[in-house]
């Protein structure tokens, strides 16, 4: 093997940081660089300091210093991070950095999308002071400043080195490509599965599930036909009638028994008596909790105006067991071929009909041509990474600063959702909807690693900075996110007593908010292997977070008000004013300042005093996709189907529109396997 120098070396590491080359791959770059070693004071950089750029949760900046030799000072901003998860890994990734003098690193153990920027960021700086840029950067497709979608590339032909010819192209394994991969599969169809991460891709576990044998495992599986059609009308009512029925429907009448197929793959699935059952070890790994079962004793989402649907259950600790395992039954068929590592760059078209795709070898850099005789299905995700594609759908997202939680990559180092289905069938094309739905639902102040707020979202006495109350706080997570966003610095403050033990259980079993109190004095007195859960709260858990900095308390309401608000006379005052307001409404039984329900007002009057801080949540996915049926079928500017090009998962517009609904919670999930079950069977019989 030929020697590399020290500058080249550095040059091709500049290179692979920024496309997220492997450390293998790096070093069969080695006969591409100079031969040749540096002599003795050679400069390997431009000496100065330089700045580079990179989003993780939000945007991270990493300044960064050089001799002509060496890296000598290295300073992270990482204020727009979780103060508690990226804030924190900041100085240890600067001293990581200077030790390794690059960016070879390893992530922060909890930290992995703020490593993942800084590492990104510090890249840039040791380009721009080598003067080099990493290869494979191909202009011309990229979108201009202005241009969120970009043009289509020309793929040329000689840089295909292979053709492969299938039934079936699906485009994504994520959780909606991973169930049409094994649809199509089942069925006799040869596929070809490409993925631009290293291999199939999930993230949490929460499925929202009608009737089925599962369900019936705990008594759930007894919903008629007039209930079902009642949850699709709530749903039609929080996407403001936008999104369409018959998708909606279809997946409320068929999604008990496509959950049992999914969840077939998976033999060895322990399935809990109770949401907070024990689990034995050999299944700490791979189990299925049904959701507020039982349901709090005070809870009846028929009498509800934020109904939340007792019809979910999760995978614990996630669902990648289950996943991995459908995409592994369907490879066993032996008529699934899978491109990991591949990005699909453009679908091929002839007469209107999409009939293959290219896509390029990140490994290698040349092409695959893929001739698809029944069509092609994109599964490509959301674009909650695409800035540009999110300003222009979603602007209040921007407004708003609100942060993205995503933790996946490409083998490039890319966030893999970045919009991509969307252009690649636009560019066919094939239109996308109006009114796109970001998952953005409030989990509570005060959030610990978990990303579980201190008492959740759960009903109680809300107040702005000013110490002002300013809405009915039983809302739903959704909702409640788009109170904060309208007050002052889009904070506010949670309040409760010392009698909130016996207060939870007149919460709503509603996503993100605590309605079951535990009384344990630690975690390790939880259930095993299943030992706290976030709509469940135990005194340790409130206490570690006053310790923690994440809740404050005090043994006076006026102490209270002095922490919250310091230096800040007035608001303290108008919070006392506030909360004195609040207590004679609830003794008197009826809010007739917002109208909350009785059963959920309390007076606050026993001590110790409890307050955490509201402020936005994070964004999880932005749900908007190409104009789409209850068949996965697309559509053009006229509103004619276009043969031979399905969608499926966060890719499939027309499921949500305008917020994310919260009655059923996993429904995205859910919606992205039923769907992707149908899109695989519809290619197939070419429906």
């Amino acid at each position: 093997m030929e020697k590399i120098s020290r500058k080249g070396f550095l040059k091709v590491a500049a290179a692979a940081a920024m496309s997220g080359v492997t450390a293998g791959a790096l070093a069969a770059c080695n006969s591409a660089a100079s031969s040749s070693t540096a002599a003795s004071g050679d400069a390997i950089y431009t000496a100065g300091t330089y700045t580079g750029t990179a989003t993780g949760i939000g945007e991270v900046k990493v300044t960064m210093t050089f001799s002509e030799a060496a890296i000598t000072e290295v300073v992270i901003d990482a204020s727009n991070e979780t103060e508690s998860i990226g804030g924190v890994a900041a100085p240890t990734l600067q001293e990581a950095i200077m030790a390794a003098q690059g960016t070879e690193i390893d992530n922060v153990s909890g930290a992995t999308v703020t490593t993942n920027a800084v590492k990104k960021a510090a890249a840039s700086c040791i380009e721009q002071a080598m003067g080099v840029k990493a290869d494979g950067a191909d202009s011309s497709a990229a979108a201009s400043e202005n241009d969120w979608l970009g043009t289509e590339p020309e793929i040329d032909e000689s840089k295909v080195t292979k053709t492969v010819d299938v039934d079936v192209a699906v485009v994504g394994c994520g959780v909606a490509g991973v169930a049409a991969v094994r649809s199509i599969a089942e069925d006799g169809g040869k596929v070809a599965a490409f993925e631009k991460a290293d291999g199939p891709q999930c993230r949490s576990g929460e499925y929202a599930v009608i009737n089925g044998n599962v369900q019936a495992k705990w008594g759930r599986n007894t919903w008629t036909r007039e209930q079902i059609d009642e949850i699709v009308d709530s749903h039609m009512v929080e996407s403001t009638y936008r999104c369409k029925r018959s998708i909606m429907s279809k997946w409320a009448h068929n999604i008990g028994d496509a959950f049992d197929w999914w969840v077939e793959a998976n033999p060895d699935l322990y399935y809990a008596e109770t949401t907070r059952s024990a689990i034995p070890d050999e299944n700490a790994n791979n189990f299925l909790i049904p959701i507020f079962y039982p349901l709090p004793e005070n809870y009846d989402w028929k009498q509800e105006r934020f109904p939340c649907y007792p019809t979910s259950v999760e995978f614990l600790p996630n669902q990648s067991v289950t996943v991995n395992a459908n995409m592994q039954k369907a490879v066993d068929t032996g008529n699934v071929d899978t491109f990991y590592g591949c990005f699909v760059e453009k679908l091929i078209m002839e007469d209107g009909r999409c009939v293959g795709l290219y896509a390029r070898d990140a490994a290698t850099g040349e092409y695959i041509k893929c001739n698809a005789a029944k069509g092609v299905i994109l599964s490509t995700g959301d674009y909650s990474q695409n800035t540009k594609m999110l300003q222009h759908f979603c602007p209040e997202v921007i407004e708003n600063n609100i942060q993205c939680l995503f933790t996946n990559v490409d083998v490039e180092g890319s966030f893999t959702n970045q919009g991509d289905g969307i252009q690649l069938g636009m560019w066919a094309g094939a239109q996308v909807q109006q009114s796109h739905a970001p998952m953005i639902h409030h989990m509570g102040g005060g959030a610990d690693l978990s990303g579980v707020g201190v008492m959740g979202n759960a009903g109680f006495l809300n107040l702005d900075l000013n110490g002002k109350r300013f809405m009915n706080e039983d809302l739903p997570g959704q909702q409640l996110e788009n109170q904060i966003e309208l007050q002052k610095n889009r904070e506010s403050w949670q309040i409760f007593d010392s009698n909130w033990p016996q207060q939870l259980p007149y919460m709503p079993a509603a996503h993100g908010g605590a309605c079951y109190y535990e009384d344990y004095a630690s975690e390790a007195e939880g259930p095993k292997n299943n030992t706290t859960y976030r709509n469940y709260k135990s005194p340790y858990q409130l206490e570690a977070a006053v310790a923690d900095g994440r809740a404050v308390k005090a043994d006076t309401l006026e102490e209270l008000v002095a922490k919250i608000y310091p230096d800040d006379t007035a608001a303290q005052q108008t919070a006392l004013e506030s909360i004195q307001r609040y207590n004679q409404l609830a003794k008197d039984g009826y809010d007739e300042d917002f109208h909350k329900p009785a059963s959920r007002m309390w007076a606050l009057e026993n001590g110790p005093f409890y307050a955490d801080k509201f402020t936005t949540a994070l964004l999880l996915v932005c749900i908007g996709g190409l104009e789409s049926d209850e068949n996965c079928h697309t559509f053009d500017a006229d509103r004619n189907v276009i043969p031979g090009l399905y969608v499926a998962g966060n890719v499939q517009g027309n499921r949500f529109a305008t917020e994310y609904p919260i009655g059923l919670k996993g429904v995205s999930h859910s919606m992205a396997m039923y769907y992707g079950y149908v899109a695989g069977k519809n290619a197939m019989q070419e429906i």
